[in-house]
């Protein structure tokens, strides 16, 4: 009977000291350039607090953090990455030690704008460590799909609604964009230090000479599921279309043999191509959507 009561006050001093035992939570994942806070979550007031902290890959002990005093405890991505804390405290001269927590943070890869090499359309420009291209010819910009709510720019002005992951050059100018990370929205990374710089080469021509021949053309229903209408209208001079995705890759090669054409589509991935039309000495191209 007397070990009974003893075990059974064991186990009860045992209950009333975790039951006094602080219980913490915090913010755990963190973006770069933020704070977070670690909180005592049980509603018992102690006398007092000392937060500590250690790095969790680490055989070394917990370390005092100076200044860390409170019932709260506010940390900075930097410095805590990949820390565990904890917190002891009084209470009526008897000490409580809290769980650990681990602090940890988002991280990806860098930002860039990637395009396709065309060497019969494109050529090296050193001055501006950009390229000239062909007048009529485009060039297809992207970025990888972790960033979001992408800003694309041309010559340092915002362009209006472009905020896809991709965006197709027509024209010469400097062109750089901006992407927020999808885990991080308010994070941002840019390549406005290396923007892609295009200037048009006079000497090759691939546009229609013809605007109102080209305004002729119809591609319907965009975006598109099963298969593309292609109608040339007065557009007959050209022999052949290609589908390029936006990594520059051509996906499918057809020759045109009337004005009216079925494109077949279903067997593509949803998202952004280029359908190419070429002719003899020139080209065109247009963009759409496959869902």
């Amino acid at each position: 009977m007397k070990r009974i009561l003893l075990l059974l006050l064991c186990l009860g001093g045992l209950q009333a000291a975790l039951a006094q035992a602080p219980t913490i939570t915090g913010d755990t994942m963190m973006c770069p350039y933020t704070d977070g806070t670690a909180t005592i979550t049980n509603g018992i007031t102690y006398d007092s607090y000392q937060w500590f902290s250690k790095f969790w890959f680490t055989e070394d002990e917990y370390v005092a953090i100076e200044g860390a005093t409170a019932a709260s405890f506010t940390y900075d991505w930097f410095t805590y990455d990949q820390s565990l804390f904890k917190v002891v405290v009084t209470l009526n001269n008897e000490t409580f030690e809290s769980n650990a927590i681990q602090i940890d943070s988002y991280n990806w890869m860098g930002f860039s704008v990637n395009y396709p090499i065309d060497n019969d359309t494109m050529t090296y420009n050193p001055d501006t460590e950009g390229f000239f291209l062909c007048e009529g010819a485009t060039v297809l910009l992207s970025t990888n799909e972790f960033f979001i709510n992408m800003e694309w720019y041309k010559d340092g002005v915002l362009l209006p609604g472009e905020t896809g992951n991709t965006y197709l050059i027509t024209g010469p100018g400097s062109y750089h964009a901006v992407g927020y990370a999808g885990v991080c929205p308010q994070n941002s990374n840019s390549n406005v230090g290396q923007p892609i710089v295009v200037d048009m080469n006079s000497e090759c021509n691939l546009s229609i000479d013809n605007p109102e021949l080209a305004s002729t053309i119809k591609l319907y229903p965009n975006p598109a599921k099963n298969f593309l209408n292609l109608e040339l209208g007065n557009s007959s001079e050209f022999t052949s279309y290609s589908i390029i995705d936006i990594s520059g890759k051509v996906l499918a090669e057809q020759t045109i043999t009337s004005e009216n054409n079925i494109i077949p589509v279903n067997h593509l991935s949803d998202g952004f191509y280029i359908l190419k039309l070429d002719g003899n000495n020139f080209s065109t191209t247009k963009k759409f959507i496959k869902n």
